[in-house]
């Protein structure tokens, strides 16, 4: 990919949605059950699983509700009814109890379970944010709890029962937890952070505004949007500090509605969605970012800095919004001058090429990070084009009372340098973490995180019992309070945006696809932009490339990930003009930008 940056769709709960590029299909391994014992018993079982396992998942297609197999007797995510449910008479429902009594037993080894299918079987549900597409409609957001929660964190003016009938996400909790995403990430990435919380504090995960190419289950277009960003007063409300330069119309707008700081609110959108009076904002790389912005400014307010938020009828009032009670920050981005140099490259690049930040969005669909995923192009020009606030002003975070832990990870540099994560502690006054890999991050970080809401927890004054059971469910199998998955499934979700080539093996395939000469640079490109090195990213001519207007990815990502040889690879960064002319697929004159933008609702 030319980023630094991270990053079967889920339904929206009546029809199944289009394939979304490289988003969907991440990894395409089933559930797998694999054995750690050869006991005669184990390889007797093995032969009756494969048969009876398929069974099992035809089943759960064929029920009233969303099903799902379930492990040590919790049903899966978003299973309406689980398997425990469907009682020991019926012929799936004996099997899925012998196997989880083989698991307790220890004659099964741990499930490998595909992170990829969490949410795939979920109800739709959409945040609504104070914003508007062109038609008046309301803009909303794809969010999904992990946790219910339980009566501890029931809100004060709020009966609670775990067993009431109906969700339990319908009850209001005074303090709950919700998680963004990295860039090329979804909602699917960030559960292994939560995968230790108390199961009487909700939680949630929400994926970014304008993250995805269609409105699904798991993202929202840039498209209604942007529907109304470019009128004059789009970007009043924006401060000029979130952005970088303003040279460019819909540079800036991109970044106003979809950068940085336009994210910042939507913790506090979801967790009004899911009904929590208060919250934790977890974030990753982009939404590490929102967060900060979504914290200073209810800061800036707090300290008088700002006037507060108007109410429906027009009194300067406090804002009804749940309030930030803490943040947790993991992989702090590139940040200050250095991204505001990678930006200003990126700009010289986009304009020697294609004229204009607004021709590029037009010639470009998509931005890919193999191991990570795809965003629309629109998408990374507006978190590009974003930037951090400054550690000054950071430092009134702390001042307005907001606690704060923040997470670094060498194994996630150069992208996130783990010094910006010290800043920004330092900042903040914050406690700093980091670690060397990505295991040492799962096996690390989730328990932090968890003492972290504790202590918060009891500053509410939420008492969180020990010896919680994991999740309740109701008369009728239904999870109402607690983790809506094994906390195993959770802590999977880490092999997703991590940089691992299995899992998004569509990008494989279109590495594999390489034809000799389609990484040339056009004509003329190099002599335009200054010869400087790139502080940021692989190679900085990527989004020039024929290629990388095939697929969306830089040719180096296919080296360095392994899937193309270097010797496969001879032009990185420059070809011969009959070379580039002859193998790109995607040159279009003056006139052909002109007609798609013409076509273009935004």
């Amino acid at each position: 990919a030319v980023s630094d940056g991270r990053e079967g769709a889920a339904t929206t709960g009546v029809t199944p949605s289009p394939p979304m590029d490289e988003h969907t299909p991440l990894i395409r391994r089933g559930q797998q059950f694999i054995g750690n014992n050869d006991e005669r018993w184990l390889k007797v079982c093995a032969c009756i699983a494969t048969v009876v396992l398929g069974t099992v998942i035809l089943a759960a297609s064929k029920t009233d509700g969303p099903g799902s197999a379930v492990v040590g007797g919790v049903p899966g995510l978003g299973s309406a009814r689980g398997w425990a449910a469907r009682g020991e008479g019926d012929a799936v429902g004996r099997f899925a109890k012998e196997l989880a009594d083989a698991h307790r037993r220890g004659e099964l080894g741990e499930p490998q379970y595909d992170p990829s299918s969490l949410f795939a079987r979920a109800p739709g549900r959409r945040a609504p944010v104070d914003e508007v597409d062109g038609s008046g409609a309301p803009l909303t957001l794809p969010w999904q709890p992990v946790s219910l929660g339980g009566p501890a964190a029931a809100s004060r003016d709020v009966r609670w029962s775990a067993g009431a009938s109906g969700p339990a996400i319908a009850s209001r909790k005074a303090l709950g937890v919700v998680a963004g995403h990295g860039l090329h990430c979804d909602l699917r990435s960030t559960p292994w952070l939560l995968s230790e919380l108390h199961p009487d504090v909700p939680s949630a995960v929400f994926g970014s505004r304008g993250g995805g190419v269609v409105d699904d289950g798991l993202h929202s277009s840039p498209a209604r949007w942007m529907e109304t960003a470019m009128g004059e007063d789009a970007a009043a409300s924006r401060d000029a500090e979130s952005r970088l330069g303003g040279e460019d119309p819909l540079a800036d707008a991109l970044s106003d509605r979809l950068g940085f700081q336009a994210q910042g609110g939507d913790f506090a959108n979801v967790a009004s969605s899911a009904g929590f009076d208060a919250a934790i904002a977890v974030g990753e790389s982009m939404s590490t970012a929102a967060a900060l912005w979504g914290a200073l400014e209810q800061a800036e307010r707090d300290l008088g800095l700002l006037p507060m938020a108007p109410s429906a009828s027009g009194q300067n009032t406090e804002s009804p919004k749940p309030r930030i009670k803490g943040l947790v920050l993991t992989l702090v981005p590139s940040m200050g001058s250095e991204r505001e140099e990678y930006w200003n490259e990126m700009m010289r690049v986009l304009r020697a090429t294609y004229g204009s930040v607004d021709n590029a969005t037009t010639s470009l669909s998509k931005d890919c990070s193999i191991g990570y995923g795809c965003i629309p192009f629109a998408k990374f020009v507006a978190a590009k084009h974003s930037n951090l606030p400054t550690p000054t002003r950071l430092a009134r975070i702390a001042q307005a009372g907001i606690p704060a832990v923040v997470f670094g990870n060498h194994a996630d540099e150069p992208a996130h340098p783990v010094e910006n994560g010290r800043v920004v502690a330092q900042a903040l006054g914050a406690t700093f973490h980091e670690a060397s890999t990505h295991e040492e991050a799962l096996a690390k970080w989730p328990g932090v995180i968890a003492d972290f809401v504790n202590g918060i927890a009891r500053d509410e004054g939420i008492v969180l019992a020990p010896g919680a059971a994991d999740s309740t469910t109701g008369a009728t199998g239904e999870i109402v309070a607690g983790v809506v998955a094994p906390r195993d499934w959770l802590r999977a979700t880490r092999q997703l945006c991590s940089g691992d080539p299995t899992t998004t093996p569509e990008l494989v395939d279109a590495c594999e696809s390489y034809r000799s000469g389609e990484s040339a640079v056009p004509p003329g490109v190099e002599a335009a932009v200054e010869a400087r090195e790139a502080s940021l990213g692989k190679d900085k001519y990527a989004a020039t490339t024929p290629f990388y207007r095939r697929t969306g990815l830089d040719v180096s990502d296919c080296v360095t990930s392994g899937v193309v040889t270097r010797s496969e690879v001879s032009d990185l960064t420059s070809g011969s003009p009959d070379q580039w002319a002859a193998t790109s697929e995607a040159i279009e004159d003056v006139e052909r930008v002109v007609d798609l933008q013409a076509e273009r609702t935004w």
